[in-house]
Formats: structure tokens, sequence, C-alpha cells
């Protein structure tokens, strides 16, 4: 725990990337020097204006200065206020001063600046230090910026701040670095503008992707435990009540369109298995409305634009990975539980195999496939999951979201089979963070079995059996791997 935290302002307390990229393409243009493109302004965030200057566009001192000074001209009159505070930052902050935490801020801007930003959020009162940069360029470095925070916090404190319970809290190397140097603990920000591999190799102690990390490195208090005192019947209530809602809407538009349609219609008895599987579909469209409303309060977003770029380049590297383990697991599970004979031993599964099969193939192909997919996903990843993690530990969210995800499949084929997938499914949302991630896996998985089963169905024989062995081993050792890298993730933090 800290008693103490000094944060950077740029990419950890407000995106002022729109401001600063405002401000370098002002200096270009008065400089008539060519735009680079977003990729080399974006080395601009962070560390100081006359080391970017000269790194970037080989000027000579004097070139160095007339691109600072057109840079302030146009940054003190419009850039300054071409920024944005990060989603959470305000809780954040009301959080840490309720918890008794003294904060400061160590920013390479100038004073000035630093001033005018923290009055336009109406947050200079949270801070009893500001520490920014000198106009006279006597004072640019993090390294002077930050002793100066720390000295000043010191001496307002009584000489009871320590750089062991001092935290410094950056988004970049010259953040964690000149923490590091001066033995305060740590933290580096992974929604601001320092890439992941840039903030691995100067070694934090403590990595926070969201503000909530923050205060939780900060008082000890995981995010669920300050729900720890809600009656187990709010959060029951509160987890399964969308699910509640959900069978409603769609047992009501299914049976309400299905009588409809048998009354007006009267359609003769092999058209009623796809109309059946349509009607199913128009039901699961029915409830995406509530679920696009539950998901935009539960499902949290993406704190800064970085975070989405992240995920994106992540997920475009990933998605074969993703879509073998779907397919080894589904693929395996399936063989498996036909060679026990649990398949065959289970009356309702028989039912709803038979409704799915009668129709279609096209039809069962996009409502089976995609349709329903997509909904469930919606529904248990992006809203019950993110639900269960108001109340319970991360190492429970997964095992529960599952053992939902199962029940929900009313039968004990499904049931098992959904568990499992269910375990997979969370994982993967957990790792990615991003409800693309099990989609793909859900329809993939889907595509696959729907597929197979109508055409033939699985083989019950030792070859089928080492297929599914050998399917099942790839699966577990892909599990293992996005175990290893939660597990990696939380322990970071």
């Amino acid at each position: 725990m800290y008693q103490y935290i000094i944060f950077d302002m740029d990419g950890t307390i407000v995106d002022s990337k729109p401001g600063i990229f405002n401000s370098i393409r002002h200096v270009l243009e008065k400089m008539n020097i060519k735009d680079p493109g977003d990729d080399v302004l974006e080395d601009f965030l962070g560390p100081p204006l006359q080391d970017s200057f000269k790194k970037w566009f080989d000027l000579e001192e004097d070139s160095v200065q007339q691109a600072v000074a057109l840079y302030r001209e146009y940054y003190s009159e419009k850039g300054i206020f071409e920024c944005s505070l990060y989603p959470g930052i305000g809780n954040l902050l009301t959080d840490l001063k309720e918890a008794g935490v003294s904060l400061a801020i160590a920013s390479s801007k100038p004073d000035k600046f630093v001033r005018q930003i923290l009055e336009k959020f109406e947050i200079e009162n949270f801070f009893s230090v500001v520490s920014g940069a000198s106009m006279d360029g006597s004072k640019v470095t993090k390294g002077s910026v930050l002793k100066e925070a720390y000295d000043k916090l010191r001496k307002a404190d009584g000489y009871k701040c320590r750089p062991s319970n001092t935290l410094m809290v950056g988004d970049r190397k010259f953040d964690i670095t000149s923490g590091n140097e001066m033995g305060l603990a740590t933290g580096a920000v992974t929604y601001g503008y320092g890439s992941i591999k840039e903030l691995e190799e100067c070694g934090p102690g403590h990595f926070f992707d969201t503000p909530a990390d923050i205060y939780a490195a900060a008082t000890g208090l995981k995010p669920y435990m300050r729900h720890s005192n809600k009656p187990a019947i709010i959060k029951t209530v509160t987890v399964l009540s969308p699910l509640f809602i959900y069978w409603v809407i769609e047992l009501a538009v299914y049976n309400l369109a299905l009588t409809a349609v048998v009354h007006f219609l009267n359609p003769p008895a092999e058209k009623l298995a796809d109309i059946k599987v349509i009607l199913n579909a128009l039901a699961a469209i029915s409830v995406w409305p509530f679920l696009s409303y539950c998901l935009v309060r539960d499902c949290p977003a993406d704190i800064s634009d970085m975070v989405t770029k992240r995920k994106k380049a992540l997920l475009k590297k990933d998605w074969p990975l993703i879509l073998a383990y779907s397919l080894a697991l589904s693929f395996g599970l399936n063989i498996i539980f036909t060679f026990m004979g649990v398949v065959n031993a289970s009356e309702r599964y028989t039912e709803v195999a038979s409704l799915q099969y009668a129709a279609s193939y096209p039809v069962g192909v996009v409502v089976y496939g995609i349709l329903i997919p997509f909904t469930e996903e919606l529904l248990f990843r992006g809203i019950i999951h993110n639900r269960l993690r108001r109340f319970f530990p991360g190492a429970l969210v997964i095992p529960l979201c599952a053992l939902l995800f199962g029940c929900y499949h009313g039968n004990p084929v499904q049931m098992i089979y959904a568990f499992l997938m269910g375990l997979a499914l969370s994982l993967i949302y957990d790792y990615y963070g991003h409800l693309a991630a099990p989609v793909l896996m859900h329809m993939s998985a889907n595509l696959l079995i729907y597929s197979l089963t109508r055409a033939a169905g699985f083989a019950v024989s030792p070859p089928a059996l080492l297929t599914a062995l050998v399917t099942l081993i790839c699966a577990a050792m892909i599990s293992a791997f996005y175990g290893g890298r939660l597990i990696k993730k939380e322990r970071r933090k």
C-alpha cells in the first residue's frame, strides 16, 4: 500500500494527444517540414519537446528553440484545451483522497500549462503538489520535475514521505526510469502512450490497465472487495436478472410468433421445421436491444484509443490461434461424448438435435452457426461475465460464468459440453478483453459441429478416439498458454 502517489499528466491523467499533435503540425507547417505521420508524432508524447524535435527532424539548436516557441504559441492558445480526462480518473482521485492518500503531479509539460489543465477539469484541489517544467529550459527532464515533486511532498507532510511508501505512476519509460532511479515504487499505466514492450523493458513494479488498478495498489482493496458487504441476494439478482429477462423476452416472442404463424398461415408440416428455426432466430434478435442496453452499462469501454489499437492488433495476429483452439476443443469433446455414449442417452438432447437438423442446412447455419452464438456471447461474456467481476475475484469469474452458461443449455449433454466450452470462451475473453474473440470461437465451433453432425455424425472407433485425444491435447496446450498469460498479467499488477 502507498500513502503518496506522484502522477505523470499526459497519457496518465489526461489524453492530450489531439492538442499535442495539432501543435506539432502547426510547427511543421510554419517551418516547411513534411508531416511524418502519427507514428512519428506519437514519440513526442512524454519526452521533452527539445529532445523530440532534435531526434526526428535533425534541427540545429536555434531551430529547436524556434520549433519549441512555435509549438507553445499554438498550444497556449488552442492545443492546451484539445484534451480530455481519461474515463475513471475523476472517481480514482476522489477515492484516493477519501482513503487519505496524498497526491502530486510531476509533468514535463510547463508548470503553467499543467495548472491550466487541472483547472479546466476542476481537479486541481486533489493535488497538494504540482511540479512542471520551466519555460526557460532550466528544468525540463522528467527526473528533475519528479525530484522537485517528491521533495515538496516530503516537506509538506513533515518528511513522512519516503521512497518505500511513494508510488510514481506514468505511461512512458521516462516516468518509470526516473522513479526507479530515485528508489520510488513505480507503476506503468497500459492505456497511455508507451508501448507494452517499452514499459516492460524499464521494469515498473506494477502495471495498471485501468484507474481502478491504481486504487487497488494504493489501498490493497481489489475492486470486488468494495462490494463485499452487499447481501448475497442483491449480488444474485444483479448477476442473474439479465438472463431471466432474456428468457422472458425470447420465449414470449417465439411463442407469440409461432401461434400467429400457425393460426393465420397454417403452413404445411414440411415447412414448419424451417419456420420454427427462423422464429428462434427472430426471438434471439428481438432481445438485442435489451442486451445492447445492458452491454453499454456492464461491458467497460476501452479507456483510450491506444488500448483499442493494441486489442485489434492482437486479435488480428491471433485469430488463427483462436480458430484452432475452437475447432480442436469442440471436435475432440464431441468425439469423446459420442464414444462414451452420452449423446444418445439423453432424450432431451435428441429432441433439441432433431429440431435443429429438421431445418434446411442454410437456415440452420445462419441461425445456429451465427445468430445464436453471437446473441449468447452478448449475454454471457458481455454482460454476465462483467457483472460477476463486480463481486468475485478473477479466478472465480471464469468457472462461475461457465457454470451458468452450462446450466442455461438445459440438458445433461449440452450442460457438460457448454460448461467446458464456456471455460475456454471466458478464458479468451479475459485474455483479449474484446467480445470478438469469444464470438469468433463460439461461431466457428457451432458451424463445425453443426455441419459435421448433420452430415454424418462422429464415428465410434479407435482411430476416432485417438484423433479426439490428439485434438484435446492441443486444446489443453492452448488453454495452458492463455491461462499462463492471464496469471502473468495478474501477478504484474
